[in-house]
């Protein structure tokens, strides 16, 4: 189905949903309302009606309706009868309110609180709040009988708010079957989609319960090839997933790829996958997957992302596209699970570093991130062409026993392409096993939060650090490396952390976890009828109108069919009456627009104080707010009279 036409499908179908609702309250978009029997879906108490009979009814007459359909009074309350019934209860209510003795009869309705999960950060996350999840918990938190594959990083499989809900999956970036994650942004995906809820721990996922699968394709720098995301897909296909998360872009177009995402092993799985990180238009410069579903290839099954904040803005970062990006959904300061680290080692630079050896121009610079002090490969100017660095005498930590261990810094750098500064280890004292880890390019004059893979020296008895300027032999130097806050550290086993990231990775598995609880609620969905429902419900945004397909941003209440609260209108911006005396007309026109205000008839006149005086009057004072739809007219200053 095209883009074009799956959304004006989903448009008819909620109408339609609409229209059914507006018939009475048993029949409700979704059946919200309808009395469910089965299960943690009841809605009312199995076997019991309340009856109440007319005033002039006699209580022989009321025990012989009873009778009539095999009811037993359970007991009495304020008039009415609570009884027991042994057919339907749908079918009890219906006869007993066609007995004309019978003033009403209703199920025995069970009350609850809205769900809201008593998990201590979930409070944290607006996000959730945002897409009214509390609202569709009311339907359902979620089912183990759905399976997410998250194709990412990996996912901290022992931690304690997943492991509950994580399956077995695959590591492609190993060639095993222990998917662990190794960097973070794998297992922050997971526990948007499916943390434990209602557990005391930690955050809430979108679902509570549901079934995760770690798909490991990206290492512990988060990069991976096309042919390892392929495998991935195609191993959540055929091991059980009616949906993928792949909070990931950046490739271009890969054939393979599209094979697989459209052969029949993948028809009945769901792809959602992230619009990227650039602030551009995907319809203008396509990034796979997500262009996947956009374009001549147009595939039914992919869902692309932008991200939103939390005043439902275009997260600046965002990339979007009318025709290739589908919705958007929170995606700025989402707080989620983390895996859990040991630190082993720690240098902050404060002291001199004693003993530690250097090659080049090192030393300590008073730039730093925390402290007074940073190590510099070039702190009284540029740095010089050629190999350098400074090393730390001796092993400083084991990773004996120890997996996913990685150096996590603070560096700002400034390098060209072909040079690049950061940190190296050794397991041998440099003796010639030391691996580099290097940034190029400029950190815009901060230091920014870095973190390298060294997974490859787990279980090393001995370690050694230090810091490298790797910098070719022509004369195009820069500022070169500050680095700050060295830790070694390594994954701590069946512990819990969190962080809060932004992306259009952490917006991304909102939509999967919105798909997971729609298939929870109707696990005969079609992956067509699993689209429709989420792009047909999402809630109006003004700023997505023209940066999305459906303009909207997702709901999960709407796409389950529950009884949802009203989204309230955003409140449009005031109109600020900008100062324009004695701009230009086309000038003054597009700095009023720009303040909300819609722009009335500008006129240059000439400074006369009849002329001024007349046409003040009709001029708001400058910085006074109006209703945005005001009309506003401005004195522009001197010149000829001319009226646009």
């Amino acid at each position: 189905m095209g883009r074009g036409r799956l959304w004006t499908a989903a448009a008819v179908a909620l109408l339609a949903a609409l229209l059914a609702g507006s018939a009475g309250r048993a029949g409700t978009a979704g059946h919200a309302a309808t009395p469910k029997r089965n299960g943690s879906d009841q809605r009312f108490v199995p076997g019991q009606v309340v009856v109440g009979f007319r005033p002039n009814v006699d209580p022989v007459t009321r025990r012989l309706v009873l009778a009539d359909e095999g009811a037993r009074t359970v007991r009495t309350q304020l008039g009415a009868h609570v009884v027991r019934v042994r057919g339907a209860v749908e079918d009890v209510v219906a006869a007993l309110e066609a007995n004309p003795a019978v003033a009403y009869a209703e199920p025995n309705w069970i009350y609850q609180a809205d769900a809201v999960p008593n998990d201590p950060r979930y409070s944290q996350d607006y996000g959730l709040t945002k897409i009214q999840a509390p609202a569709a918990w009311d339907v359902t938190t979620g089912s183990s009988g759905v399976t997410v594959a998250v194709v990412d990083t990996g996912v901290a499989t022992d931690h304690p708010d997943l492991s509950a809900n994580v399956v077995p999956g695959y590591d492609f970036v190993s060639g095993d079957a222990d998917p662990r994650d190794f960097n973070g942004h794998g297992t922050h995906v997971a526990g948007t989609i499916g943390a434990a809820g209602n557990n005391g721990v930690g955050v809430a996922g979108v679902n509570w319960n549901v079934h995760l699968m770690p798909i490991r394709v990206l290492d512990g720098d988060g990069r991976g090839s096309s042919a390892n995301i392929t495998s991935g897909f195609y191993y959540a296909c055929t091991h059980g997933a009616r949906i993928v998360n792949a909070s990931l872009s950046g490739g271009g177009y890969y054939t393979p790829m599209k094979t697989v995402i459209s052969s029949p092993d993948c028809a009945n799985t769901l792809f959602v996958v992230a619009a990227g990180n650039f602030g551009i238009s995907d319809d203008t410069f396509p990034r796979y997957p997500c262009n996947f579903g956009a374009g001549s290839d147009n595939l039914p099954n992919v869902i692309c992302v932008a991200a939103t904040d939390q005043n439902d803005r275009l997260a600046s970062f965002s990339n979007y596209g009318i025709r290739s990006v589908d919705l958007a959904a929170p995606g700025v300061d989402v707080t989620s699970t983390w895996p859990a680290y040991d630190t082993l080692y720690t240098e902050g630079f404060e002291d001199p570093p004693a003993g530690w050896t250097s090659i080049g121009a090192f030393g300590r610079s008073a730039l730093h991130a925390n402290g007074s002090y940073s190590m510099s490969d070039s702190p009284g100017g540029n740095y010089v062409p050629g190999f350098s660095y400074a090393r730390a005498p001796g092993p400083v930590a084991s990773f004996s026993g120890r997996i996913g261990c990685q150096a996590a810094y603070n560096l700002r750098f400034d390098t060209p392409a072909e040079d690049f500064s950061g940190v190296e280890l050794s397991s041998d004292g440099f003796a010639g096993s030391d691996l580099w880890s290097g940034w190029a390019g400029s950190s815009g004059g901060s230091f920014l939060p870095l973190t390298s893979d060294f997974s490859a020296l787990d279980n090393a008895p001995s370690i050694s650090v230090g810091m490298v300027m790797h910098a070719n032999d022509d004369a195009t130097v820069g500022d070169g490396g500050f680095l700050d806050d060295l830790r070694l550290r390594c994954l701590r086993p069946n512990a819990e952390a969190y962080d809060t990231i932004s992306g259009t990775s952490m917006a991304t598995p909102h939509v999967a976890g919105v798909a997971a609880l729609v298939l929870a609620a109707h696990p005969a969905y079609s992956t067509a009828q699993l689209v429709d429902a989420i792009l047909g419900s999402t809630d109006a945004v003004a700023g997505l109108s023209s940066k999305v397909v459906t303009g909207g941003r997702l709901n999960a209440c709407r796409a389950v069919g529950g009884a949802c609260p009203a989204t309230p209108p955003l409140t449009p911006p005031a109109c600020v009456v900008p100062n324009v005396i004695g701009a230009k007309l086309a000038a003054a026109k597009a700095r009023i627009k720009a303040r909300h205000c819609r722009v009335g008839k500008l006129s240059y006149v000439t400074s006369t104080k009849k002329r001024q005086g007349k046409v003040l009057k009709e001029r708001p004072s400058r910085g006074k707010r109006l209703d945005n739809n005001a009309r506003v007219s401005l004195w522009l200053g001197k010149g000829p009279k001319k009226h646009r």
